[in-house]
């Protein structure tokens, strides 16, 4: 098990299993995968999240406590950082139409998704071991349009959060693959989904996550 590092100004506690933090300006935002929700801990002075660790005085790390968001002990910083903000977008797709096989395809991924009210623990753990090309923007860019040209067909779209895993499984499903990356923002708070790969969006637009910061990736 690793070791708790005091921080060279101050104090060094670790994010409890399933906690995952970003600073926004002054204040802290905390997802809780366990609990299915965020918390915001305004005015954080010099706390410092850095992948599991929280860096800070002894007042920050109690707010933290507090609120049980703190391992009890030392405890093994093997999370994947989130990526940066997509900076660009995908190479424009050829023109394509879909297939029968993507209409079907496209219906079995919406009735499985629709279907069950995950939360996001449960969508951590389901898209935890992912395989797929990540190398390859043309492919990603013809499944991407058919995926845009499919998604008006569905009864129900819902937000974000599923069309961001209906995208993920429809790419998957032609053996590609992107990062799912969850942010957030204050003033007034909000939290979005999006898939990138790389610094590409491709999902929606770069220009309109500038606000986010990303808080954790799947």
């Amino acid at each position: 098990m690793a070791e708790a590092l005091p921080a060279e100004d101050g104090h060094c506690g670790w994010l409890a299993e399933g906690v995952h933090a970003v600073r926004v300006g002054d204040d802290l935002i905390l997802l809780d995968l366990a609990a299915d929700d965020y918390l915001c801990l305004p005015e954080c002075g010099d706390l410092r999240i850095e992948g599991r660790r929280a860096l800070g005085s002894m007042n920050d790390l109690l707010r933290l406590a507090a609120e049980e968001l703190l391992h009890p002990t030392s405890a093994r910083d093997d999370r994947t950082p989130p990526p940066a903000l997509p900076s660009a977008r995908l190479p424009p797709a050829p023109p394509i139409r879909p297939t029968l096989r993507d209409l079907v395809t496209f219906g079995v991924i919406w009735v499985e998704a629709v279907r069950r009210r995950p939360t996001l623990l449960d969508l951590s753990r389901r898209y935890a071991r992912r395989r797929g090309r990540r190398s390859d923007p043309e492919a990603l860019a013809a499944r991407v349009e058919v995926f845009r040209q499919l998604l008006p067909l569905a009864p129900w779209t819902g937000a974000c959060l599923l069309q961001a895993e209906l995208l993920l499984r429809f790419v998957n499903a032609a053996d590609l693959d992107a990062d799912w990356v969850f942010g957030v923002r204050t003033f007034p708070f909000l939290a979005h989904c999006w898939l990138q790969s790389g610094d590409r969006c491709i999902s929606e637009a770069p220009e309109t996550l500038t606000v986010y910061r990303p808080i954790l990736v799947i």
